[in-house]
Order: structure tokens, then C-alpha cells, then sequence
């Protein structure tokens, strides 16, 4: 008997996924490499191979094969999977027309290795036209993020939502955060603290350099070395940025720039690319925040963007710990004050990476699965900075343009009369945003900040958004 790993039905929160990108006028197209580093191929079932590089397209019934390298996919009705080094994963029968009425499906295999996956539109309506099967599993999903580590046995970790592992032995329910362990289909599934791990691919992955050559494998310029893993090591001397939602023992309520505050010591912990906990102390009173369930972290070594499910807040100045949800953050070493004194003139940001946005109405929250968008101008001769957000959330589109100012490294921001939306409910003012980020890396070459929207159908929006110069 196979082991199923099920959404519950109605337990599941929207994941965060990519806008839907159909690929009309040919039927066996099934995804698209959005990252690809190393030796990663795809095998036709007649056994021919061929590479596979960004931009590729991976048709029904072919195998990728990271082989030493790693790869993400993102399939027309915009699901993501990334595979870690090792893996093997086979696009058995996959169909979307452009929307979900039931006629869609996707089932697959993971023959071996890793994958995290961010669920799209197929599933949806009918959860049983999804599924990914292996020897000892069958995992049937429906609007989560999970990831599995496959081998003879098999961990697999719920992002969000709610999960049952089953067997010839038996059932586990997994929560938000919660790992199972299934030694093989006739041992029950039982709960354990390693989680099944996959590491996001960078989001704008450096091209190798080939010796010999003044041109990358991607056909840029040679400007740099071959690439390496991007990552923050835990340390003193990081700021933070996050908004999020804190219940202080009367119910879960907007809280606007969680880490606002803070200054002195501080101290950044991280585990593997994930934040794990932040502790500062302002000269009279401890902080601590530590993670719950993560959505996950990206990073380019410089600056980090992510999400926290759940998580705690101890307050040194209240005296006590209180519980967290969907605290959206960017950390990272800030410019220093030398550096930031020397910046004369305007800069131009390009939007680097950002966090998928959470509503908050004060019953339910509500998760964005469209991408957002943004742009950031800094003027360090004047000490003022502007910018524009895009963001959309359920039905509608969040349109910003605000403006603010800058101290030493930090910034801060606020739209208080142009807010508009595809909707109706941004009409006369009736929205506002505000802004609170950091300058951080050499000649302030990053920016990172976090936002909320108020005033909207779905309640108070929030996200983080990071920008390169």
C-alpha cells in the first residue's frame, strides 16, 4: 500500500506561488527552467538527453536530472520546484489549459534526491489530479509548500497547512512546520525534528566563468569567479526590519515594523539560509525573537529576505514572550556610518528579490500569490529616498508611490494620498502605506525594507521587498 501525504481539506492556507504563465500552442509543455546551475540535464523517455539552462522548456514525460548540480522549474500553472544535487524527478502527465476546472492534473515521480515545491493552480479543484509517487510514497498536495528528502526512507516537512502521512501502519497529521519520518511502508509514520531541507537557488544565480574564455557560460562579459553558495553567517552587528502580526493577550493585531526600536547589541543566528533568531538589547532591555515554522529565506550574501509563519517575541520592556505570525523581514549588515557620510548624488534600485504579501483583517489572514513589484530612488546629498510598490493581493492590485527619508543607514517612508487599487476600496484616500528599511553592504549597494498597506478589503498588507543599486 502506498503512503499518501494529503492536504486536509480546508486546512490549507494560499501559498505563496508566481503569477500563471500558460504556454499555448504546444500541448506537451509542461515547464520552464527559471534556474539551472551544473550538469542538469533532461532524459526523454526513449533515453536521449540534453541540457537543460534557464529559459529551457521541459515537456511531459522528461526526466530532470540535477546530476552534481541544482535546478528550479516553475510549471505553467505556477507551481515552483527546486531540486537539490542527486535528484531525478519525472513529469509523468501534466495538463493545464490556463484554468483550473477540474480538467487540469499533474502527476509526477521523485525517483531520487530532494525537492521543495510551492503548489500552483492543478490540485486545486479536484485534489486528486495531483500527485508525486515513489517507491515507499504517494504524496497528494493541494495549495501548500512542502519539501521531501527521498531515499530508502522518506521526510517530508509541511510548509503550511495541514498534512496526513499514511501507510500500511498507519496515519500522522502534520501541522504547519512538522516533519514525519516514514522508515518504509510498513513502519508508521512518526514525527521527528529533522527537517526535510532544500535550500532555494539564488534568485539571479552568477554565471560560471570558463577558463580560457572572456565570457560566462551564459554568454556575459567575464566579471567574476566561478559562483558560490550564498549565505549570512551568525554573528553580532545585523539590523532587521519586520512587520507582521503579535498577539499581546488580546488577540493577534497589526504590528507595524516588529523590530522598530532597536538599537545597541545585536545578534543574528542562522540556520543553514533560514533566520533562526534575532537578540538585541537597547541599553535597558532584552529582545528576542525566534522562529517558528519558516516559509523560508533567500539570500546573496549581503542581504536576506523571508517570512516567518510563526514564531515568538520576548519583550524586555512588557515582561514577557508573546506569539508571532507572518513576520515578513530583510537582515543584514548595515552600510557603515563612514561609508553612507561619503555617498553624495542619486542612486537607482532594481527590485533584487521580496517576499510574497500576507493581509491581515483581524479574523483571517489571506496570502498573496502574485508577484510584486517596485522600484527605489535614494538621494544621499539631500537625505531623501522615494519609491514605488506594486502589489497584489486576492482580486486586486496595490499601487504606491511614497516618499521619506534617510538617517545614517535607515530609511523610512509613507504614502498617505496616492494609493490606488484595481478594486474599489483605495478610492479617496482611503489607503495608506508606510515603509521602514536599511542600507546595507558596501557603498550602501543593497536596500531592504518592509511595508503595510492599510485600508484595504483584506485588511492590513504586509511584505518585504529588497533592491539592488
Amino acid at each position: 500500500m502506498p503512503i499518501e501525504f494529503k492536504l486536509k481539506p480546508g486546512a490549507a492556507l494560499m501559498m505563496a506561488l508566481s503569477a500563471v504563465y500558460p504556454i499555448s500552442g504546444h500541448a506537451a509543455s509542461a515547464a520552464q527552467v527559471d534556474f539551472a546551475a551544473g550538469d542538469v540535464k533532461a532524459l526523454a523517455p526513449d533515453g536521449r538527453s540534453r541540457p537543460l539552462v534557464k529559459g529551457a522548456e521541459i515537456a511531459t514525460g522528461e526526466t530532470i536530472d540535477t546530476g552534481n548540480g541544482r535546478a528550479q522549474v516553475r510549471f505553467s500553472d505556477g507551481a515552483q520546484v527546486s531540486l537539490q544535487p542527486q535528484t531525478q524527478f519525472r513529469i509523468d502527465d501534466y495538463r493545464f489549459s490556463g484554468k483550473a476546472d477540474g480538467s487540469e492534473k499533474g502527476f509526477f515521480s521523485l525517483l531520487k534526491g530532494g525537492l521543495r515545491t510551492i503548489t500552483g493552480l492543478v490540485g486545486r479543484s479536484n485534489r486528486e489530479n495531483y500527485r508525486v509517487t515513489t517507491t515507499v510514497a504517494t504524496i497528494g498536495i493541494r495549495g501548500t509548500e512542502f519539501s521531501v528528502v527521498y531515499g530508502n526512507s522518506i521526510n517530508v516537512t509541511t510548509g503550511e497547512g495541514s498534512n496526513e502521512v499514511c501507510n500500511a501502519a498507519g496515519c500522522l497529521i502534520l501541522n504547519s512546520g512538522e516533519t514525519a519520518y516514514v522508515a518504509d511502508n510498513n513502519t508508521q509514520p512518526v514525527m521527528t525534528d529533522k527537517k526535510a531541507e532544500i535550500p532555494p537557488p539564488p534568485p539571479d544565480p552568477i554565471p560560471t566563468l570558463i577558463s580560457g574564455n572572456n565570457t560566462n557560460s551564459d554568454g556575459t562579459p567575464a566579471a567574476i569567479s566561478s559562483p558560490v553558495e550564498a549565505t549570512l553567517a551568525s554573528g553580532p552587528g545585523y539590523s532587521i526590519a519586520g512587520v507582521g502580526t503579535v498577539d499581546y493577550g488580546w488577540g493577534f493585531i497589526s504590528e507595524w515594523n516588529i523590530f522598530d526600536g532597536i538599537s545597541g547589541t545585536t545578534y543574528a543566528t542562522f540556520s543553514g539560509n533560514s533566520l533562526s533568531k534575532f537578540t538585541a538589547n537597547d541599553g535597558t532591555y532584552d529582545y528576542e525573537y525566534t522562529q517558528g515554522a519558516t516559509v523560508g529565506m533567500l539570500t546573496d550574501g549581503i542581504i536576506g529576505w523571508g517570512r516567518w509563519i510563526d514564531g515568538t517575541f520576548l519583550d524586555g520592556s512588557e515582561g514577557g514572550t508573546f506569539p508571532m505570525q507572518h513576520v515578513h523581514y530583510v537582515v543584514g549588515m548595515p552600510t557603515s556610518p563612514v561609508e553612507m557620510a561619503s555617498l553624495t548624488g542619486t542612486a537607482t534600485y532594481s527590485l533584487l528579490g521580496y517576499t510574497y504579501p500576507t493581509a491581515w483583517d483581524g479574523s483571517t489572514f489571506t496570502i498573496g500569490t502574485q508577484p510584486i513589484s517596485g522600484s527605489l530612488t535614494a538621494n544621499f546629498t539631500s537625505g531623501s529616498v522615494m519609491g514605488t510598490l506594486g502589489v497584489p493581493m486576492g482580486a486586486n492590485t496595490y499601487s504606491t508611490s511614497w516618499s521619506g527619508s534617510i538617517g545614517g543607514a535607515y530609511f523610512s517612508g509613507y504614502d498617505f494620498t496616492s494609493v490606488t487599487s484595481t478594486g474599489a476600496d483605495c478610492s479617496a484616500c482611503s489607503c495608506s502605506t508606510a515603509v521602514w528599511g536599511f542600507f546595507a553592504g558596501t557603498n550602501a549597494s543593497r536596500a531592504g525594507l518592509v511595508y503595510e498597506i492599510n485600508g484595504t478589503t483584506y485588511g492590513d498588507i504586509h511584505g518585504a521587498a529588497v533592491f539592488k543599486k
